[in-house]
């Protein structure tokens, strides 16, 4: 009788030590404008005007800067163009690139526009108007 409940409790110690060993924990690893200190990728980005952007959220193409084309918005290395006005893109990545010298620069890795990633500069996108981001609801958080 004992050999059975040792069993048991065996059992569900291994049930339990399994679920942790196996459960992932999504480290969140924030970054903001004022604080760019070295390059690489983050999971959530703090704007220089105070609006957090996390993996996930969505974007809005607006407005070309080059009446053709996207200065701050590339795809298959070359510029966006402006047929792709009121799209909307999905950040998928969050990177910092640079160094103390020269500065450091965010991108966002995108999807939306086929099978190939777009890349937004955001802080310049953002600037120039070529970008939005949009809450859950896809409403203008920014303008």
């Amino acid at each position: 009788m004992k050999n059975i409940h040792f069993k048991k409790i065996i059992l569900l110690l291994l049930i339990v030590v399994g679920q942790q060993v196996l459960a992932q924990n999504k480290k969140v690893k924030s970054v903001s404008h004022d604080a760019l200190t070295k390059a690489g990728t983050y999971t959530e980005y703090v704007s220089k005007g105070g609006a957090t952007v996390k993996v996930g959220d969505s974007l809005q193409i607006s407005n070309p800067s080059n009446f053709e084309r996207y200065m701050y918005i590339t795809q298959n290395d070359a510029y966006l163009r402006a047929d792709n006005m009121n799209k909307k893109l999905k950040v998928k990545a969050i990177n910092v690139s640079g160094d103390d010298k020269k500065g450091y620069t965010v991108f966002f890795t995108c999807k939306g526009l086929g099978a190939t990633p777009v890349f937004v500069r955001y802080e310049d996108a953002l600037q120039t108007n070529e970008i939005k981001l949009l809450d859950q609801d896809n409403t203008n958080l920014q303008e």
